[in-house]
């Protein structure tokens, strides 16, 4: 069953992060630190991971259980700073009603990830999506509650992770099925400038890399439909999204997603030699092969 993730954020899991590790130095173990707050084990771990809001006065408790009590403590500080900006982050993105608890999920820690992993096999993912290939999409829903403007917004504000002037941008690797980059959504009009677009941030974002499987490649296990593997910092455990004619859902049993990021990493794997196999093209050949579609869009 799919549980429901706690609200976390960049700062919270950085000032989480940061007094773990001021704990870990001690040292102290969890059951420790909640017999002196009298809290759980559990509630320490949730303030560490940053899904369990901080306050002041319990951070005070925390630093001065590990050492830290003077005003002008450089640790006190710093856990100052970090906490404040707790409070600065943006707004959390407000979701259409019937989004899926799958999708909920992704949406939400695209602000706080460290990068993301995909397969797509149909169409090309959220993550690069122009709004003209969106709009296009939506054409064909049947259910026109996802055709409304917030629709576009969630997914517009989650691609602003991927600009490099984000203050944080995400590290992204997307594996795109042939058919992701000739399908003509919306027709030569929507795909010329979506496929620009691609082009774009496959070779100027440092932080993207993007490369196409041909068709000759035939079956890699990823016929199914789309994958998505979350990764984070600080040794968070990574977990999976997948998308299927059905729906979405999220895998987080340690073997499955290793089981999902091998697939992901065959995929991508570059030969070294050209007598071995290989799957997907390199990011050099891929963006070959877009400029190539380009040129086909070009001349009609």
């Amino acid at each position: 069953m799919l549980r429901a993730m706690p609200t976390a954020t960049r700062a919270t899991r950085r000032l989480g992060a940061f007094l773990r590790k001021k704990r870990e130095a001690v040292p102290l173990i969890a059951e420790q630190v909640g017999r002196h707050l009298d809290q759980s084990p559990s509630t320490v771990s949730r303030y560490e991971l940053g899904t369990l809001r901080l306050t002041w006065p319990v951070i005070k408790m925390l630093l001065a259980l590990y050492g830290h009590t003077e005003e002008g403590d450089s640790v006190v500080l710093e856990a100052w700073a970090l906490y404040q900006a707790t409070k600065d982050e943006p707004k959390p993105v407000r979701l259409p009603k019937g989004a899926s608890p799958a999708f909920r999920r992704l949406v939400q820690e695209t602000f706080v990830a460290k990068g993301f992993r995909e397969i797509a096999t149909n169409l090309l993912p959220g993550m690069l999506q122009t709004e003209g290939y969106m709009r296009a999409l939506a054409q064909t829903l049947h259910d026109p509650s996802r055709r409304d403007d917030k629709t576009f917004e969630v997914r517009k504000s989650r691609q602003r992770r991927l600009d490099p002037a984000d203050p944080n941008p995400i590290f992204y690797h997307a594996v795109l099925d042939e058919i992701c980059l000739t399908r003509l959504v919306g027709g030569p009009a929507v795909m010329l400038p979506q496929l620009r677009h691609v082009l774009h941030v496959a070779e100027d974002w440092d932080n993207v890399t993007v490369q196409a499987v041909p068709k000759e490649a035939g079956d890699y296990g990823a016929a199914t439909g789309g994958l998505t593997i979350v990764d984070y910092e600080e040794g968070q455990p990574s977990w999976a999204y997948f998308e299927y004619q059905a729906g979405a859902d999220l895998v987080e049993n340690e073997e499955d997603v290793l089981r999902f990021a091998k697939l992901h990493e065959d995929a991508a794997r570059v030969p070294e030699s050209p007598d071995e196999g290989a799957i997907a093209l390199s990011p050099d050949e891929t963006i070959k092969f877009i400029r190539r579609q380009i040129e086909v869009l070009e001349t009609r």
